[in-house]
């Protein structure tokens, strides 16, 4: 028996945004909701920013604010930074509040 030798395949990767976020404009005391997707392996760890400030109080992927509306000081640059141990991937937008 004559077998081929065995080769072991490795699929880790770096962090890739597969669904970028998208600009919003919205009213003032609207609801607006921001979402992306990533993909990496190991599976990357996310931090949310807003105006390059953090918005992380913890490890969980899902933030929310406390009454699901925006306000005027809401209103800035959002940018999602995904990082595992191969590498590192930024995502950002605009939120932009009328009525202001």
């Amino acid at each position: 028996l004559n077998l081929a030798p065995s080769k072991t395949c490795n699929f880790d990767s770096a962090p890739v945004f597969t669904v970028p976020l998208k600009m919003h404009t919205t009213p003032e005391k609207y609801e607006c909701y921001m979402s992306c997707a990533v993909r990496g392996d190991p599976t990357p760890h996310i931090t949310w920013y807003r105006n390059n400030i953090s918005l992380n109080t913890d490890t969980n992927y899902y933030i929310t604010n406390t009454c699901g509306v925006v306000g005027a000081k809401d209103n800035g640059e959002y940018k999602a930074v995904a990082e595992n141990s191969l590498g590192r991937a930024e995502c950002s937008t605009q939120l932009t509040i009328l009525g202001m």
